[in-house]
């Protein structure tokens, strides 16, 4: 569901790249070596099982970014299912009647209950929800509500059913690098320091977030689509999130990829996704003609 708190982390890296002898250019796909072209890096996209995009769920340009990169791998790829951080597996009725054709889109927000499920300004993402729809790409609901991930956590997965649960596996142990940055965040924070079990609980419930939506992108690979997911950037980060649990459901062939807000002629560590694309310096006002 909507995340309770920033990752902080997150903008320190976004915020700490690595100088290039060539600045890069808006509209611009990078990768460790620099940049590429966009065929190139659509063409390996659509090569993978899943393909992860990043996004600042309140940042406009984000999910144009999305929205034209989800055309170019349908373009390649028209077995592709779209999955949703933004809604819970209860909504997944509604988003098969949306792409059916069968609701508005008054409809579609009343009954996925989006206001209350995600939050975020729905104008945001309906450009993506009307491609889906109009191309007829499937769209899986990949959360879990708060709820239930505090059940889980406090419960254990061993002790909800696994129909209650949507089947959803026990999370993979977060690696060591991915410990780190969740206790920094959890300190910054002040959700109590010095308290071990509030943190083994805060990092069960990032885990376990990050294994829900996992746990549906790979649903859809076994159907043999290839899975997009649309997550927060922090999910997707350095592969520690989605990827490293969908790596323990043998899932191996996974591409994350975000959007870079270019600043100062800086790129991102390398190791911070497999590309990056360029988006063009953010407006202060509205252009006039």
């Amino acid at each position: 569901m909507r995340p309770t708190w920033p990752w902080i982390l997150l903008t320190m890296a976004l915020a700490t790249g690595h100088a290039y002898g060539d600045c890069p250019s808006p509209g611009q796909w990078w990768q460790a070596d620099g940049a590429v072209g966009a065929p190139t890096l659509l063409a390996q996209a659509a090569r993978q099982q899943v393909v992860l995009l990043g996004e600042q769920h309140d940042v406009e340009d984000h999910h144009r970014w999305q929205l034209h990169t989800l055309a170019g791998l349908h373009a390649l790829r028209e077995d592709m299912v779209v999955g949703l951080e933004m809604l819970p597996r209860s909504a997944q009725p509604v988003l098969d009647r949306w792409v059916a054709g069968e609701l508005t889109e008054t409809e579609l927000l009343a009954e996925s209950r989006w206001d209350d499920a995600w939050g975020v300004d729905d104008e945001l993402y309906l450009p993506i929800l009307h491609f889906a729809r109009l191309q007829a790409i499937p769209l899986v609901a990949l959360n879990i509500t708060p709820e239930l991930r505090q059940r889980l956590v406090q419960e254990g997965f061993d002790r909800v059913p696994a129909d209650q649960r949507y089947g959803i596996p026990t999370p993979l142990p977060a690696s060591s690098v991915y410990q780190q940055r969740l206790t920094e965040v959890f300190e910054q924070h002040g959700m109590g320091q010095g308290d071990p079990a509030m943190l083994a609980r805060f990092t069960q419930a990032q885990l376990t977030w990050d294994t829900a939506m996992a746990h549906g992108l790979a649903g859809a690979v076994k159907e043999g689509a290839l899975a997009v997911g649309l997550m927060g950037l922090g999910h997707v980060t350095y592969g520690h999130g989605v990827e490293h649990q969908l790596e323990g459901m043998g899932i191996r062939h996974t591409l994350s990829l975000l959007p870079w807000d270019q600043a100062e002629c800086r790129l991102p560590d390398p190791a911070l996704a497999d590309a990056v694309f360029v988006l063009p310096p953010a407006l202060t006002h509205e252009p006039t003609n």
